[in-house]
């Protein structure tokens, strides 16, 4: 709603100005100063217009990003279907909230809104709170970029908890939940966001972990540091990653923490 409001005031705006410039017309000079403050208006709170609308009720996914997570995501196609209906209001809401930024003049497809919406839900099904406050810019390139906090090395997912950006590429992204073989970098990235969103006691790792978790899924740490493009010092993402990406695995500290709704249901065959 809050956008077509700011397509409107931006209309306004533009009609007013062209009569007063072109047609000498006095008179629209009060019609761009009221399109002018609601434009202001609408973009500074378009949050909250948004939630204003659609308080209270359900929103339902559209049937094409429906039938994407039943086809890719065996958890919620396995979910009675109220607690779809749960989780599909709680995506909507999700992407609502966030700030999703283009890089490169190219623009995502709608589809790796859905994808992330869909991981950050997961990972607290367990939980009222499902927003992320704390993360709410998502910016996506379509390559493997540098970033201001890593200058040197270039990488595929990043989780910058200061000024609260998820920065993430499209393609690595959409394999990693498309196609088998790909380490799942939005998984891994949205765990990120959980740990910085919802911080928790300093989890006791085994001194073992990182071997635990290449027993796991036979993949070195070294091999994933190695496709992300940053060293690896927190077992966590790796950890949520592993749990629930791989069938019948129990990694005790993540289940601790997330319970194990939505997370042990077994991969697609």
């Amino acid at each position: 709603m809050a956008r077509r409001i700011i397509v409107l005031a931006v209309v306004g705006v533009a009609l007013s100005a062209y009569f007063i410039f072109f047609k000498d017309r006095e008179d629209m000079i009060y019609p761009l100063a009221i399109s002018l403050l609601i434009l202001v208006i609408a973009y500074t709170f378009q949050y909250q217009i948004d939630q204003l609308m659609i308080r209270g009720v359900p929103q339902k996914l559209d049937i094409d990003m429906r039938h994407m997570l039943l086809r890719t995501t065996p958890q919620f196609s396995q979910m009675p279907v109220m607690q779809q209906r749960m989780v599909e209001d709680r995506i909507k809401r999700w992407i609502i909230k966030k700030d999703f930024i283009n890089k490169n003049e190219q623009d995502a497809p709608e589809d790796v809104k859905y994808i992330l919406a869909w991981y950050a839900i997961l990972l607290t099904l367990h939980q009222e709170d499902f927003l992320y406050d704390g993360v709410n810019r998502i910016v996506f390139y379509h390559h493997p970029f540098l970033s201001p906090a890593h200058t040197d090395d270039v990488h595929i997912a990043e989780v910058e908890s200061e000024d609260g950006t998820m920065i993430i590429s499209v393609p690595h992204l959409i394999k990693g939940h498309m196609e088998k073989g790909y380490y799942n970098i939005g998984l891994h990235a949205i765990a990120q966001a959980y740990s910085v969103c919802y911080p928790t006691e300093p989890i006791q790792w085994p001194t073992d972990i990182w071997d635990q978790l290449e027993t796991i899924s036979t993949i070195p740490r070294d091999r994933i540091e190695a496709y992300i493009g940053l060293p690896l010092t927190d077992p966590w993402p790796v950890a949520v990653h592993h749990q629930v990406t791989y069938k019948d695995v129990v990694i005790p500290e993540v289940q601790q923490i997330l319970g194990v709704a939505g997370l042990v249901s077994p991969p697609p065959a």
